[in-house]
């Protein structure tokens, strides 16, 4: 009961931790290859809409995309850009692993050096 009770604490903290990485990683921020539309003043006649390549946030798959008119240029804020939810799930989801596996790891070489009780 107790070996499942830590279990599932770790389990739980595990995932706060793969939350948090997440969403810090928005601070790691790159541009493009993605367009956004930044205006309409292009083109030979000035009607035509501009693209830029659009600015992202997030590692290592990109969930937070600039959404140029909403918020600030080249400035990202949840709330007021694009939030791509599957991106960020799988963001989730692969720290969340990387902490099971770290536990796995530590398990493993914990049981291979204490010794056999008989």
């Amino acid at each position: 009961m107790k070996n499942t009770l830590s279990k599932s604490r770790f389990k739980g903290i595990a995932l706060i931790g793969a939350l948090t990485i997440t969403l810090l990683s928005v601070h790691i921020e790159r541009i493009g290859p993605e367009q956004a539309r930044y205006g309409n003043h292009c083109g030979p006649a000035f009607v035509d809409p501009c693209y830029k390549p659009a600015m992202k946030g997030g590692f290592p798959i990109a969930y937070l995309f600039d959404a140029p008119g909403v918020s600030r240029e080249r400035q990202l804020a949840f709330g007021e850009d694009d939030l791509h939810m599957g991106a960020l799930i799988a963001n989730v989801a692969l720290y969340f692993a990387i902490f099971m596996l770290i536990a796995w790891v530590r398990s493993r070489r914990r049981s291979a050096v204490e010794p056999v009780i008989e």
